[in-house]
């Protein structure tokens, strides 16, 4: 501890030169929060996937239209054992600009098939009797502050009969996600209520879920359902969620490979935009460090006062990146159900932070080593 004033006293030195190394760590352990923290997330995602759920959708386009008959012939598919469907549209609520989805249902089989939707048994009752009641995420509630029993209008480019794009819902209830806190984002509605609203168009949904009963078949219950409709004005398409899950993160492209080459090449730049200003830094303290040495400190005492000096820095710096990518991960939420920094990236973060600092400040830590008394005050 006593030693750490000697750190300080090096980094206020040329409080320009330290401000720009602690920038330069802040983008990018921001970058790397960010980036890592969707990676995380999309693969906590698809690890999350139950393997006895299969979605049905059109194979044009995942969210054309199918109509509501087919659900019959779903459910009598063998190896099914319950069905479920969703016609689902986006929209805003006032002057907030970030949507949200309205997923319009039956909702007792809709819980059923996704247990993971904890709905308080009363709230579920009470629903059934408003015939434009929604069950509301925690997280939209806590968003917008709205209350059980409130009356909201929210606006859609889905347009309703009456030529408007203005919903209205009566919140009867609210749901938890039990498996991902942080998606608890969309409304919960009657299928009725919406069909019967649109001016055309009825009678459809945008996916089917279906719940298998042996996890192990699930290719052959895929083609089975297929098969029903091929050569048909609705063709399907069947894949698990783990498959669903795959074909939306593709559309991204190959995530895992985007971010460990661009957090690569950031800190491969900033590992020598580091090194170049602490050498800077050495180079107008020789004088400084070999009074050090003067009075009685080691070369290796003076090795690891650089070390320290440059770890500081990068571990300050990485700690103001994580934090601002903490606040920044929320916004994708929407695409990945995660709203905070996995823990492990932190951690990683840290570990890299740490080990930037070494890398960094090796070479100037090794020159402040093999430092000479008598050559650095030649001259003086």
């Amino acid at each position: 501890m006593k030693f750490i004033p000697l750190i300080w006293a090096g980094i206020r030195r040329k409080r320009s030169r330290s401000i720009l190394i602690l920038a330069q760590v802040i983008i990018a352990f921001t970058l790397f929060g960010v980036l890592q923290g969707l990676s995380s997330g999309v693969q906590r995602a698809m690890d999350a996937t139950h393997a006895d759920r299969l979605y049905v959708s059109s194979r044009l386009r995942l969210g054309s239209p199918l109509p509501i008959a087919i659900l019959a012939r779903l459910q009598s598919t063998p190896g099914v054992v319950a069905t479920t469907y969703r016609f689902q549209f986006g929209a805003t609520y006032q002057n907030d600009t970030a949507g949200f989805p309205i997923i319009a249902t039956d909702l007792d089989s809709f819980i059923a098939i996704f247990p993971e939707l904890k709905v308080d048994a009363a709230q579920l009752r009470a629903l059934k009797q408003v015939q434009d009641g929604a069950l509301v995420g925690v997280e939209t509630m806590r968003k917008f502050g709205w209350k059980i029993g409130q009356r909201v209008t929210v606006q859609s480019g889905l347009v309703r009969k009456d030529g408007t794009g203005n919903w209205p819902f009566n919140i009867v209830g609210t749901y938890e996600n039990t498996e991902q806190p942080d998606s608890t984002v969309f409304i919960l509605t009657h299928y009725r209520y919406v069909n019967e609203s649109l001016p055309g168009g009825r009678d459809t949904f945008a996916l089917a879920t279906v719940r298998i009963a042996d996890p192990t078949k699930t290719a052959a219950i895929e083609e089975a359902i297929d098969a029903q409709f091929a050569n048909s004005p609705n063709e399907t398409l069947t894949q698990s969620e783990h498959q669903l899950a795959e074909s939306q993160v593709a559309n991204l492209g190959d995530l895992d490979t985007v971010v460990r080459r661009i957090t690569g090449a950031t800190f491969f730049v900033l590992l020598f935009a580091t090194g170049a200003l602490m050498m800077q830094s050495i180079r107008e303290r020789t004088p400084e460090l070999a009074v050090l040495k003067t009075l009685g400190y080691s070369d290796r005492l003076v090795m690891v006062l650089i070390l320290c000096e440059t770890a500081a820095l990068c571990v300050a710096g990485a700690a103001v990146g994580l934090t601002l990518a903490a606040r920044i991960l929320p916004l994708a939420r929407s695409f990945i159900g995660i709203g905070s920094v996995p823990l492990i990236v932190v951690a990683m973060g840290f570990a890299f932070a740490l080990l930037l600092g070494l890398a960094g400040g090796s070479i100037p830590a090794w020159r402040g080593l093999r430092l000479r008394v008598v050559d650095a005050l030649a001259g003086r």
